[in-house]
């Protein structure tokens, strides 16, 4: 009976240790070396745009890691403005009619170094991105004056040098998925805020 006893006193006490360890250490400890991070993510503030990364864990340095790796953007903004230009506020002088439209592929070399220690589930981050890309505007406007239409159609592209500072953090539901909120700060060609999802494998 004693033996008995002390089995399931041994069993349950390595259970609640089991269980105390799991909370502890949470499903997510901190990308290792040579662990791969996967995120796609929607850009939703300055400017419309969806962007891809992809970070490399080099090595775990103090309570962190470092990661090295890339990020390819493509972003867009545009409006439709129209109306009608008055006279002395009662004749119609003319109306108009415009459509704008710019569109933007970004490329970016990125590191990152990944702090794991504030909430198990949650991994905070910061890092420096650089790079460039292209753009294309396209303009077009319709003047018409009384029974005179006028047309004016234009088409640029060009290329550009971006860099930007990056925060963000992640929530791992598990070791290999969470969500994630990133930053963006001092890149014009790119959303400010972006959310999505990353992938660790």
């Amino acid at each position: 009976m004693k033996k008995k006893l002390f089995a399931l006193i041994a069993t349950i006490s390595l259970a609640f240790s089991t269980m105390g360890t799991a909370k502890a250490g949470g499903v997510y400890a901190g990308a290792a070396s040579g662990t791969s991070i996967l995120g796609a993510r929607v850009g939703i503030s300055n400017i419309v745009g969806v962007n891809v990364t992809y970070d490399y864990a080099l090595a775990r340095v103090w309570k962190g890691t470092f990661t090295i790796g890339g990020q390819v953007g493509y972003m867009w903004r545009g409006d439709s403005p129209s109306g009608m230009k008055k006279e002395n506020d009662t004749i119609v002088s003319y109306s108009f009619k415009d459509k704008n439209r710019k569109d933007m592929l970004d490329f970016k070399i990125r590191t990152t170094y990944r702090f794991y220690v504030v909430v198990p589930e949650w991994e905070v981050y910061a890092g420096v991105g650089i790079g460039g890309g292209v753009a294309l505007e396209r303009t077009k406007q319709e003047h018409i004056y009384k029974e005179y239409k006028e047309t004016f159609e234009e088409k640029k592209h060009y290329g550009f040098v971006s860099g930007s500072f990056i925060l963000g953090t992640t929530y791992h539901f598990t070791r290999q998925i969470g969500v994630s909120l990133e930053l963006n700060f001092g890149n014009f060609e790119q959303a400010w805020v972006n959310i999505g999802v990353n992938c660790s494998f």
